[in-house]
């Protein structure tokens, strides 16, 4: 593994933590991530300055420079995924989300969130956890190669179980989730494949108490996956 910098990754790791915990202070976020509270005050003055955070009364919040540096990621994806999200939303109320695999991990790049319901589930943006875990890492792993597959899941106790899971997302075509990542959340996610190869995956998360209609979400998922592909094939190179 190449060195890295130990003060860039430090600022990098204060950062993630403010996006996922914020608002939060100095003095917790070195509690919290066993740094010296003066390395910290003078990397977040760094970030401040950059406009990667901004301060409120609390404590730091993600800043304006996330926001706009977002719009550099993966944006053909985006773009082609972006309006048969909105669809989806306005077909069925809830949470449609875009996910890729960064590395060994499922990332969500972009979601559309409903306003149908009083209680809905809304994600972070860059809200990420192993490919192996939840329903639109899984449904990306299953069409992974399969060297790749025994590699991320080397040395996991549950190994054996997780392949019976990958084999009925090939089987089936999707993959389900409840509970998993957060309590009360049930997920269901179709992988975008191209030639054979899964380039994301496009997801709906909803309160579990909603489950009856997954029906019917499945079938706009699979609609949404070959329309996301579909429009992907037409974007300029």
């Amino acid at each position: 593994m190449p060195e890295i910098s130990k003060t860039a990754d430090q600022a990098l790791v204060i950062l993630e933590h403010v996006a996922e915990h914020g608002p939060a202070g100095t003095s917790e976020i070195a509690r919290q991530l066993k740094l010296h509270r003066t390395v910290v005050h003078r990397l977040l003055a760094t970030l401040h300055a950059r406009g990667f955070v901004r301060r409120v009364a609390e404590g730091f919040l993600p800043g304006i420079t996330l926001l706009r540096i977002s719009q550099y990621v993966e944006p053909e994806l985006v773009a082609a995924a972006r309006p048969v999200l909105e669809a989806l939303v306005k077909q069925h109320g809830e949470t449609f989300i875009l996910t890729i695999a960064v590395e060994d991990d499922a990332v969500q790049i972009e979601q559309c969130a409903g306003a149908d319901h009083l209680m809905r589930i809304e994600l972070t943006l860059g809200f990420r956890h192993p490919l192996y875990r939840g329903a639109s890492g899984r449904s990306i792993l299953a069409h992974m190669p399969e060297d790749e597959i025994d590699r991320l899941l080397a040395g996991i106790d549950n190994a054996t179980a997780i392949r019976r899971q990958l084999a009925a997302v090939r089987r089936d075509g999707y993959a389900t989730s409840r509970d998993e990542l957060s309590e009360g959340v049930h997920g269901m996610s179709v992988p975008i494949l191209q030639g054979g190869t899964p380039v994301a995956s496009v997801g709906v998360v909803l309160p579990a108490v909603r489950v009856d209609g997954t029906a019917d979400l499945l079938k706009s998922l699979q609609r949404a996956a070959t329309q996301i592909a579909r429009n992907l094939r037409r974007t300029p190179a």
